[in-house]
């Protein structure tokens, strides 16, 4: 798995020139707090962020991005602040939700810059007065889906037609479970259903009868948002919990959705990824702790920070960076925080420089599972697979040293290591086994006795001396350490799961000056 969870306080400290890739270009203060924040280009190709203020939507132009501007706002019911207010845009219209109340407003943006309009929609039909609030919303394609309605239970998705855009038709539920937020493509919705902490495949061709797919359960069970690669073949997902990472999933084959890696920031990894955007292989990261980040995925199982930026001025009360949209023609990333308002940034999106390779015993070839890796001056940190293999690199170029350490084995450390944007360097390491140096090598000999009133082998170690350091290691013949334990006595006999399976195992043990034997464990 990637990054290690340093302390905060010790990676706080750390400034690398990653901020140097996003440059503050233009802000806006609100006095309520912001929310949710989309994009809009009008037929004059002017630029407008549309931000959900506590108490407003607010239409800002930022065609100038040094002097935004809010042209228009269209303002809450009375007694309908909230600090939740998501928005989306489709065609030429904007719709918002909030958990304050006011059904969808339903925003038309097409007569910019001169003038909008808008009206509310709470639900029609079947539901028809049903929709006084929502958490989040997405618009594509025609429809509207609406997540979080606490009107209709439990809060899955309302699926509306805008055929005719400033009155939604009702057009079918999703009601499995309740969607914190949703992401659509073509005809699959993808759901992050928060409270049973899964992200959600939900099919989505016949929008009266959404059937769900599949779910697959996020590490920190809590799925705030889910988000697809370019290319369909991965989904990203985010938990609402702190310490919780940014998770890359292969999702080419829906039947065996694999975990592939994970990210947490690289300046405040206790702080979580809110919400996750991609855009060209990047990951746009609006984050607890005020910060902007963005994260090359072109390897999704190699997810790497290259840039990041704060959203508070001085330093001072830190909170949240809620959301971003990095879709406008400019290239500019349209940013809100929470107590900071409104932000636009301009990125340099670079690839960034990978590092890959394969960890093994300098005397056996085998290959060392969990050595930590570190790219030294620089906060980055992994540890290698079952396999032995490790994956990692950085946001900025250079020449770098690079240690591997892992217990049982000296320490290595490579100098002089250059890494360059866009391409991955390979380094092999391999490591030394430590073992006890003296004048009479010590005999150990290896007895394997299945037990058949017990689910496990019985492996009897006989030594002249064992120490509490001594530890057995048990590997496959493919290499893969199955087995791993601390000794602790001269005579100890040592219970192996059945689940390791019958056949030929190379064992080492640390400690004691023996090397290798090869022994075979067998199932009566």
């Amino acid at each position: 798995m990637k990054k290690l969870l340093l302390s905060f306080y010790a990676l706080a400290m750390v400034i690398t020139a990653n901020s140097q890739s996003l440059n503050l270009i233009g802000h806006m203060s609100y006095t309520g707090t912001c929310a949710g924040v989309w994009d809009y280009v009008d037929s004059l190709n002017n630029e407008y962020a549309i931000v959900g203020v506590s108490d407003k939507v607010s239409i800002v132009d930022v065609t100038n991005p040094a002097a935004p501007v809010e042209r228009f706002s269209v303002p809450a019911l009375s007694g309908q602040t909230s600090l939740w207010r998501e928005l989306k845009t489709w065609n030429k219209h904007a719709y918002a939700v909030s958990e304050g109340g006011g059904g969808v407003i339903c925003i038309d943006l097409s007569h910019l810059p001169d003038t909008v309009t808008y009206n509310h929609w709470y639900g029609d039909s079947a539901i028809s007065g049903l929709i006084a609030d929502a958490h989040t919303i997405a618009a594509t394609d025609g429809y509207i889906y609406v997540f979080g309605a606490t009107g209709v239970s439990p809060g899955g998705c309302i699926i509306a037609d805008i055929s005719d855009p400033m009155n939604p038709h009702f057009t079918g539920l999703y009601t499995e479970n309740y969607i914190h937020d949703g992401y659509i493509r073509n005809d699959t919705l993808w759901a992050g259903e928060i409270y049973l902490g899964q992200f959600s495949v939900i099919d989505v061709t016949d929008k009266s009868n959404p059937v769900l797919i599949t779910a697959t359960t996020t590490p920190s069970a809590f799925t705030h948002n889910v988000w697809l690669s370019d290319d369909g073949t991965h989904a990203f997902t985010t938990d609402e919990h702190t310490d919780a990472p940014l998770v890359s999933f292969n999702v080419s084959d829906l039947t065996n959705i694999q975990l592939e890696d994970i990210y947490v920031t690289d300046s405040l990894p206790s702080r979580e990824v809110h919400n996750v955007r991609v855009l060209n292989d990047y990951l746009i990261n609006p984050s607890y702790g005020s910060q902007l980040t963005i994260v090359d995925a072109a390897h999704p199982d190699n997810l790497i920070e290259i840039a990041r930026a704060p959203t508070i001025f001085n330093g001072s009360n830190p909170g949240l960076c809620w959301d971003a949209s990095p879709y406008l023609p400019s290239g500019n990333i349209l940013v809100t925080d929470i107590n900071g308002g409104l932000f636009i940034f301009q990125p340099d999106y670079q690839r960034a420089c990978y590092l890959e390779g394969t960890i093994t015993d300098s005397m056996t070839g085998v290959a060392i599972p969990n050595t930590l890796v570190e790219i030294i001056s620089t906060v980055q940190q992994t540890q290698s697979s079952l396999a032995g293999i490790y994956k990692t690199g950085t946001g900025a170029a250079g020449t770098f040293d690079v240690t591997f350490s892992k217990t049982g084995y000296q320490p290595k450390t490579y100098t002089g290591i250059t890494l360059s944007h866009g391409i991955t360097t390979t380094l092999n390491a391999q490591l030394v086994a430590i073992t006890t140096v003296a004048e009479n090598v010590f005999t150990t000999s290896i007895e394997v006795n299945p037990n058949p009133f017990s689910n496990s082998f019985v492996l009897k170690l006989n030594a002249e001396t064992i120490t509490p350091s001594t530890v057995i290691q048990l590997f496959d013949v493919t290499g893969k350490m199955v087995f791993e334990q601390n000794i602790t006595s001269p005579e100890t006999n040592i219970n192996l799961p059945l689940w390791i399976g019958s056949g030929l195992y190379n064992a080492r043990i640390n400690g004691t000056g023996k090397k290798m034997e090869s022994i075979r464990l067998v199932k009566n």
